[in-house]
């Protein structure tokens, strides 16, 4: 009797991955939209049609199964559009000056002025009460304060690559910026905004400089001028930048300390949103806790979800929540980044093939947009990202334990710290070596961003269930619309 071997399920969109439809609809609808100026009836309808053709390009032979999931995608996709349009194209009456009272969130210099996110108290913006004061005062996170100043609207870039104020702000929630004239403190809340300047304060006055510049950023989402130069001239940036690596940690400390108690998924889930707002609430923080919030609620139910397809969906909610940002660079390295790498685990290749593919895909997926923004990027960064990921993946848990004891008080509590900052001395030392010795740049250039661009659409297509040839097929229809798109100016 022979033996009857059983077909190899069927891969396709629908089924790997439905909500990369989603997010891609989403995406090209604020492109199209908020950036190229087209109609919301077109926008909309090139933004289904888009997803639908990828839908279709993938699909080998239809399952009866799919009929539905792709119902409800279309139903979404449809509703989501006409929501974010309703957002961005949402025009506000603003007075030409405003005194009230607020709470602020954060402040820090941005050029010549102080800019203090606050949150209004009062009615007067009930949409969106959060709004930037440009001033000369010091406030601190958690001040309540009582100001008056006239408003004006943010500032749009002259051209696509420069610094756009409107999109900066937006992205992060504000409506509008005030020239302050009179701004009094005239008590305190406490909360998150509080307790994160009140730890703050502490990690930078308690800790060895590497070690509080470390601990701030990992902690609290704070940058050290010092250590963000550094890494941004390493191409390692994304370690500074609280995301799926910290995330990530924090999810497998909690797991190894609460293994064997019941009710550990939902403790878990409770300290990595905390974290996430302790952090500053980030785009890429929100995005990792997202994204694993999902895989926690899978394991509650029983159920396993691909990983690309959690990316995906953490991506659409947030582009739901604030489809702003879009626009925000951080995010969308965030974004890319996580996709990159997932997709490259659903390939079927070796581990060690990924691993020495892991680091220049990662570099390539940030590139794009760190050479857009920044003009440049490191090429060291291709040879440091092989051993950043691992050595701090390791140094920040152990920096953030021995922390504890001088951070509470304990005599003699800085010497625990000694061992990690003599580890981040000597990662100094390496990363300043290699930049050294590899000192070229790639300048930005559009076939640098459509390089980037393909690399993605074939990762993406695959990670999607398209079969080898399919996914060739799209790349190279994704090379002539982004020949269309750089020759009709769009970027």
């Amino acid at each position: 009797m022979t033996k009857q071997i059983p077909a190899r399920r069927a891969r396709t969109p629908l089924g790997e991955a439905p909500a990369f439809a989603l997010v891609a609809s989403f995406s090209v609808f604020i492109l199209a939209r908020a950036d190229m100026g087209i109609n919301a009836a077109s926008a909309a309808l090139f933004a289904v049609i888009a997803s639908a053709g990828w839908v279709f390009l993938g699909t080998v032979i239809p399952a009866k199964s799919s009929l539905p999931v792709a119902a409800v995608l279309l139903v979404a996709s449809i509703l989501g559009v006409i929501y974010i349009d309703a957002q961005i194209t949402r025009e506000t009456v603003y007075p030409r000056s405003i005194e009230s009272t607020a709470l602020v969130l954060s402040d820090r210099r941005m050029g010549y002025n102080r800019n203090a996110v606050v949150r209004l108290r009062s009615g007067q913006f009930r949409r969106n009460p959060k709004l930037v004061l440009k001033h000369n005062g010091e406030l601190h996170p958690g001040d309540v304060i009582s100001f008056s100043g006239e408003i004006t609207e943010f500032r749009r870039a002259a051209e696509p690559r420069n610094f756009d104020e409107f999109l900066y702000w937006k992205a992060r929630g504000a409506s509008v910026s005030v020239n302050v004239r009179n701004v009094e403190v005239i008590g305190r809340e406490f909360g998150m905004p509080y307790v994160r300047y009140l730890l703050g304060e502490r990690v930078r006055t308690m800790l060895p400089r590497r070690t509080s510049g470390y601990i701030s950023a990992a902690w609290l989402g704070e940058r050290d001028g010092d250590l963000a130069e550094l890494h941004r001239q390493a191409g390692t940036s994304h370690i500074l930048a609280v995301s799926g690596l910290h995330i990530g940690m924090a999810y497998g400390m909690c797991w190894f300390l609460l293994r064997g108690f019941r009710y550990r998924l939902y403790i878990i889930s409770a300290v990595i949103w905390s974290y996430a707002l302790l952090a500053g609430a980030s785009p890429s923080a929100l995005r990792a806790a997202l994204m694993l919030q999902f895989v926690i609620a899978g394991k509650i139910l029983g159920e396993s979800g691909g990983t690309f397809n959690g990316a995906c969906v953490a991506a659409s909610l947030m582009l739901l929540w604030n489809p702003w940002l879009f626009w925000d660079v951080g995010w969308r390295m965030s974004v890319l980044c996580v996709m990159a790498l997932t997709s490259l685990f659903r390939l079927d290749i070796g581990k060690r093939a990924k691993f020495l593919i892991s680091s220049p895909l990662l570099w390539l997926a940030s590139s794009m947009q760190a050479a857009w923004t920044f003009g440049s990027v490191p090429l060291a960064g291709i040879v440091i990202n092989f051993f950043a990921v691992p050595f701090f993946g390791i140094m920040l848990p152990a920096a953030s334990i021995l922390s504890l004891p001088v951070l509470a008080g304990m005599r003699g509590g800085i010497y625990f710290t000694m061992p990690v900052e003599i580890c981040f001395a000597m990662w100094e030392g390496i990363s300043n070596n290699i930049t050294f010795l590899i000192p070229q740049r790639a300048d930005f250039s559009y076939p640098m961003l459509a390089g980037g661009a393909l690399a993605m659409t074939y990762l993406f297509a695959r990670a999607c269930g398209f079969t080898n040839s399919r996914a060739y097929f799209a790349t190279g229809g994704a090379a002539i619309l982004m020949t269309y798109l750089i020759q009709s100016g769009a970027f």
